[in-house]
């Protein structure tokens, strides 16, 4: 009897013990699963190589989707893989032609577009876009290579290169069955490129009327005009110091000139000393328009032009796309052929950035996004509600996060380096 309890003890005792191990195995399994997926919200290419290092209270901000830390080229489809990919694009536009949210794009024609003469090729711009990158394949083909790096020739008007296709019209010169191209650009990347390039580097000195008409009306400071400054002269003040900054090389001679010197600590349009993110989506959204932000799909008119697009290319695959274009189309000889400067002196755009600018932007602007680029989302497949949601995400698991606006810029000589 005694044997019997004893041995019934024994068991019990290795039933609970093994209970207890399973679930101590299970907990941790859980610890490590929830880590993993807290760990997934980091970037990875903040530098830490083990992303369970980063569940840190100095790791910040934290973000709702891992980028891609990869730093290897894809490689690019075939020629005949990039043919299929290419019609299924269009056939997916010409199936959403009569969704609601194409109505803008049905009643839009093609506002510009510029014909490749040796190629057969037209091709409608949409600006920020690659389009410097579109113009620099084609460059080699009609001007020498010191033409071809001579950033301040338009190319589109001079006497030995392509024209837009309206005055070769005018010349009596009228393309016979060119082939159309369009290249789009995701809509949120495509904004804050325009944003980082026009806005924050001033590359475009004619949007300074603008931008200090958004500063003054988007960002209202009362004070007294002791010395009859007005707000305009006071935000013409602080353009200028910002316009300074971009000046590099030989330029930078001019920097003492007084129109580029650092208005007084009371200028109220000195920090940032141009329009912020969130004042310059402000205007977009209330009805301002520029070539460089406009929608894709009203710009170039895929679905309201009687001549169809023949290839439809995206910046993301730009390289590759625009690549195997040239081999459909006979072209061969531009097949990697870049002989022209990038314009654009903008530094790489990364997921922490995209989200930081974001973050500036109320419920309400993120949504007014939406709605004003829902038909380059829908026709042309990009993310843009999953775009709404991760910025709402990260505002959320980022309350205290404030973006900076820095001078990072290689060309700016300024006497600061945080702005904001």
């Amino acid at each position: 009897m005694k044997l019997a309890l004893q041995v019934r003890q024994t068991l019990i005792a290795k039933v609970l013990g093994l209970l207890a191990f399973g679930y101590l195995c299970y907990y941790l399994g859980e610890s490590e699963t929830t880590s993993q997926s807290q760990a997934q919200f980091i970037k990875a290419s903040i530098g830490v190589k083990d992303a369970k290092e980063t569940l840190r209270d100095d790791v910040y901000p934290i973000l709702p989707v891992q980028e891609e830390s990869s730093t290897k080229e894809p490689l690019c489809p075939s020629v005949s893989e990039f043919e299929l990919e290419n019609v299924r694009r269009l056939e997916w536009i010409n199936s959403q032609c009569d969704n609601v949210n194409t109505e803008r794009s049905k009643v839009s024609e093609i506002r510009e577009m510029f014909y490749f003469p040796k190629s057969n090729l037209g091709w409608c711009p949409v600006y920020k876009a690659c389009s410097s990158n579109v113009f620099s394949h084609f460059c080699q083909d009609y001007f020498d290579e010191e033409t071809c790096q001579d950033k301040t020739i338009k190319m589109h008007n001079h006497k030995g290169g392509f024209r837009d296709q309206s005055q070769f019209k005018e010349l009596g010169i009228r393309p016979e069955d060119e082939k159309r191209f369009l290249v789009v650009r995701d809509p949120f990347t495509r904004l804050l490129s325009h944003y980082r390039n026009k806005v924050e580097l001033l590359s475009h000195p004619s949007y300074k009327g603008a931008w200090c008409n958004f500063m003054t009306h988007y960002r209202p400071v009362n004070f007294i005009h002791k010395d009859g400054t007005t707000r305009q002269s006071e935000c013409n003040a602080a353009l200028a110091f910002a316009e300074g900054m971009t000046l590099n090389g030989t330029e930078k001679a001019k920097v003492n000139h007084p129109k580029y010197r650092k208005p007084s600590g009371s200028n109220a349009y000195l920090y940032p000393p141009y329009p912020t993110f969130k004042e310059v989506v402000s205007g977009v959204t209330s009805g301002w328009f520029d070539n460089h932000i406009i929608p894709a799909s009203q710009r170039c008119g895929p679905c309201g032009s009687s001549k169809k697009f023949d290839f439809l290319l995206k910046a993301e695959s730009f390289n590759c796309d625009i690549d195997n274009m040239f081999r459909v189309t006979g072209s061969d000889r531009l097949v990697s052929k870049s002989e022209r400067w990038s314009t654009n002196q903008t530094p790489p755009l990364n997921l922490t950035m995209f989200y930081s600018y974001y973050s500036t932007l109320s419920d309400e602007l993120l949504d007014n996004i939406l709605n004003l680029y829902n038909g380059d989302c829908l026709l042309f497949e990009y993310p843009c509600e999953e775009h709404v949601k991760n910025i709402k995400k990260f505002k959320q698991l980022n309350p205290d996060y404030k973006h900076e606006y820095k001078n990072t810029w290689n060309g700016r000589i300024g006497d600061w380096e945080i702005i904001s």
